[in-house]
């Protein structure tokens, strides 16, 4: 088991990659192209979710490590909204092209992370 760095009490971040685990998409098999824009980028960013969770080690909840900051009192959705700021202000500096589509797709999955959060919290 990797040494991990407890942020949150329920939230963990890896100080070291699960064996061999990589966010590298290269690594990743990669589908074939639809044609279709959107559809091609919606399974892009369920790949890049999948991967994240499993590199911080999330169980059979993927939504563990998002939902464990509200032992701490914070809203989880209002987490993700501050980690789509972060990751907004780092769009205003000059960022190489591959940089910028991985930012972007880093604050969509975000969003949807804050919106799964949400709807599991309502019951929806």
């Amino acid at each position: 088991m990797p040494e991990l760095r407890t942020f949150a009490p329920t939230t963990r971040t890896l100080t070291q990659p699960v064996s061999g685990l990589s966010m590298d998409e290269s690594s990743q098999p990669q589908e074939t192209s639809t044609g279709d824009p959107y559809r091609e980028l919606c399974d892009e960013l369920y790949r890049l979710l999948t991967r994240k969770r499993t590199y911080y080690g999330c169980g059979e909840d993927c939504l563990e490590n998002a939902l464990g900051v509200e032992q701490d009192g914070i809203e989880a959705w209002r987490y993700q909204a501050a980690r789509i700021g972060e990751k907004s202000r780092r769009l205003r500096g000059p960022l190489e092209t591959i940089t910028r589509d991985k930012t972007l797709m880093d604050i969509a999955g975000h969003a949807i992370v804050a919106i799964a959060c949400e709807r599991r919290k309502h019951g929806r």
